[in-house]
């Protein structure tokens, strides 16, 4: 392994760029939690609610393994556009061409066919550029820099996340366009704003990369697993907030029904009015994203990262068991805010810790970046699986006895990832100053 470096010359454009490039993929995850589920009941009349949360355990399957498209960046590189730059470009255009298809595609007979299987081709696609984004950052941002760059960017994509949905839904109202024309027009953007990274110079140039030997360093050392086990858990509650909270305050408007574990429209007139009651509930939370966002990477960077984590672990708690109580529709839009700052709040101290942790490793940052973010998105998963099961085992039980049961649940097990951050060193992700 050989590496070169230039005297770094962190822009504030480079920010930018970044931000605007994680916001467009988690656009892309708020079709999927905000969009695409209104779109399936409307389409198909009625839905498994465990249907729901499988497609979301699917469309996430591609970050599961975001290692390899880690070490993939790591490793290959074009010559005048670099190690980052291609990858960037080349799954943005992946991901783009695949929702410019889908309009032509999806009927009212196939839709959740079509989305099983092509929502986890445009996921991928956004899967390897994210990566490989997280790689640049790392290569480039400052350390004293780390934990407010990462928040901003894992704010803008948790923003995304949330705020893409209203915004889909504002110009479908506006226009009045079948809601797949959005999709086609947010296939082109996403291939657009891809080339802004074209923009950014890459400062660190490593060329010579031997993956063997960064697999045996990521994967081979004990205490990398202490790290994974803490990435696994800290984002065990993230795609039941995005993709239920909203549905579970609409349920208690009575906007969707939840019978027996199949959610369907209520009595409601209108059922395309439920894309903008969803949208104004994912608003909220996505108010809560960037709230949290910056208060946890402040903490990181100026406080501790270790009072950033055990922090946002008490309001994840708080926010979870709050849900239980039965209240008005403007109080749980107060609870929708505070669970969605947990979201930022989290992610944005998580990404400091791992992202220094990283630097560790300097010829592998991407790749054990990438690890840790795999095991984050492999956490996910399970908690979606696990909240499919509870859904299963309680058919038959009411609404709010059900959603009572998810919410503690949750509450507890978000809990598990102090253990394992306990057993990780201070110095290996505080700023010398704050060991």
């Amino acid at each position: 392994m050989s590496i070169m470096e230039q005297k770094p010359k962190f822009k504030a454009s480079y920010i930018g760029i970044f931000s605007l490039n994680y916001f467009i993929q988690g656009v892309c995850f708020s079709l999927f939690t905000s969009v695409i589920p209104i779109f399936l009941i409307l389409q198909l009349g009625a839905v498994g609610a465990t249907d729901i949360g499988t497609l979301g355990t699917i469309v996430l399957i591609p970050f599961a393994v975001k290692f390899i498209y880690g070490m993939l960046s790591d490793k290959y590189s074009v010559k005048r556009l670099g190690r980052r730059k291609p990858w960037i470009i080349g799954s943005s255009i992946l991901s783009g061409i695949v929702w410019m298809i889908i309009p032509f595609i999806v009927t009212e007979i196939n839709a959740l066919l079509i989305f099983t299987i092509f929502g986890p081709i445009a996921t991928l696609g956004m899967a390897i550029a994210d990566t490989t984004i997280d790689g640049m950052i790392l290569d480039n941002c400052p350390k004293q820099q780390l934990g407010r760059v990462q928040g901003i960017c894992w704010g803008f994509r948790s923003v995304g996340m949330i705020l893409g949905g209203p915004i889909v839904v504002f110009i479908y109202s506006l226009i009045g366009i079948n809601i797949e024309v959005v999709f086609f027009v947010y296939g082109m953007v996403g291939i657009a704003t891809s080339f802004l990274i074209l923009i950014v110079k890459e400062l660190k140039v490593i060329t010579e990369i031997e993956i063997l030997d960064n697999l045996k360093t990521v994967f081979g050392k004990k205490k990398n697993w202490t790290v994974f086990s803490f990435a696994l858990f800290n984002a065990f509650v993230d795609g039941v907030i995005f993709l239920f909270v909203s549905l579970f305050i609409l349920f208690q408007t009575g906007d969707l029904l939840f019978e027996g574990g199949i959610i369907n429209t209520g009595a409601i007139e209108e059922n395309t009015d439920l894309y903008g009651a969803n949208a104004f509930i994912s608003f909220i939370i996505g108010l809560g994203v960037i709230a949290g966002a910056l208060i946890g990477g402040y903490i990181a960077d100026i406080v501790s990262r270790k009072w950033s984590f055990y922090s946002s672990m008490i309001v994840t708690t708080i926010s979870l068991i709050i849900f239980i109580i039965p209240a008005p529709y403007l109080i749980l839009l107060i609870f929708a805010f505070i669970a969605g700052s947990t979201n930022g709040w989290r992610n944005s101290g998580f990404s400091a810790i791992i992202g220094q942790v990283s630097q560790l490793y300097p010829e592998v940052d991407s790749t054990y970046y990438a690890t840790c973010n795999s095991f984050a998105n492999i956490g996910s998963q399970l908690g979606l699986i696990s909240i499919n099961i509870i859904i299963t085992i309680l058919t038959g039980s009411g609404i709010y006895f059900t959603f009572a049961i998810i919410f503690i649940f949750l509450g507890l097990t978000s809990n598990i990832g102090i253990l394992p951050f306990l057993f990780i060193k201070p110095e290996e992700y505080e700023l010398p100053e704050k060991v």
